[in-house]
């Protein structure tokens, strides 16, 4: 019979941890529809508000456009040019989103909108999107699913 010794204790730094970069996606319809900068400076807050600890905003990506469009036709409208003074910057629509994520060096980890249906309408082309942020290595995540954001983001992002 040999003596056990208690399991060692876990590791936790005390230092803080790295700050993680986020890029958020919007969008909202014409005005035609709804007031575009309150919609977006909403998605903004709802998506910023449910960030975990060290997670921040460092770019952000958003189109005044039908959601009901595919993927490849976003994001190159110019409805957005009527809102330069909204008090949200704009690295890009969703086609420089997708062009940055599959690039050589995003300059965020994950990405994340206020609901899925921001990203699209129609089903088929929100999933389209979260297939290529997945082929790209960056996970997609809603707001409003922030229970789910607080338990899968450390884990996605940790390798």
């Amino acid at each position: 019979m040999g003596i056990t010794s208690p399991a060692p204790e876990p590791r936790v730094s005390a230092d803080p941890a790295e700050p993680v970069p986020v890029a958020f996606i919007g969008r909202t319809s014409t005005l035609v529809m709804q007031d575009p900068a309150a919609s977006l400076r909403r998605q903004v807050r709802e998506s910023e508000a449910k960030l975990p600890p060290g997670f921040f905003i460092s770019r952000y990506f958003w189109d005044i456009e039908s959601g009901g469009l595919a993927i490849a036709d976003r994001g190159h409208g110019s409805a957005h040019e009527q809102f330069t003074g909204i008090g949200i910057p704009r690295d890009g629509g969703l086609a420089d989103l997708l062009a940055e994520a599959a690039g050589p060096a995003p300059g965020f980890a994950a990405v994340i909108c206020e609901d899925i249906e921001r990203s699209g309408r129609d089903t088929y082309y929100a999933l389209q999107l979260e297939k290529e942020l997945t082929l790209a290595g960056i996970p997609l995540f809603a707001s409003l699913a922030a229970s789910w954001l607080m338990v899968r983001v450390p884990a996605a992002l940790s390798g």
